[in-house]
């Protein structure tokens, strides 16, 4: 359920709520979307690819899927790794992964903010 909208009540034991995802895209191929951001956002609190996957039970190819995507589409590094060794490998968001990370954010906010108050406006005879 959209945290930031007052559910709308249909019948006692019913809410009616919405729910909207963001994608960025490149033509047809969505390359950003609330998967890679909760990667990202994992990436940049765990230092690691592998601990990113293993809190999000997702698998290590999959994310590296998902990265290489995202920095097909930006043109350049979005996660820079330095491998394995006696203290093992890590890993952090380059400038530019954050940056688009950060921008994302933001209009995943500004714009669950914006449809809010037009789900608000669609369905005020409901409320």
């Amino acid at each position: 359920m959209h945290k930031l909208l007052r559910p709308c009540i249909l019948k006692a034991e019913a809410i009616m709520d919405f729910a909207v995802k963001f994608v960025l895209s490149e033509g047809d191929n969505g390359f950003f979307g609330p998967g890679v951001r909760d990667l990202f956002l994992n990436i940049d609190s765990e230092k690691s690819v592998k601990a990113a996957c293993e809190k999000m039970d997702l698998s290590y190819s999959k994310a590296w899927k998902m990265i290489r995507n995202v920095e097909k589409a930006m043109g350049r590094p979005a996660v820079e790794r330095t491998h394995g060794g006696t203290d093992g490998g890590s890993a952090k968001l380059t400038d530019a992964g954050r940056k688009l990370l950060e921008c994302y954010l933001d209009f995943e906010k500004k714009g669950n903010e914006a449809l809010s108050g037009v789900f608000r406006d669609s369905f005020s005879a409901l409320i």
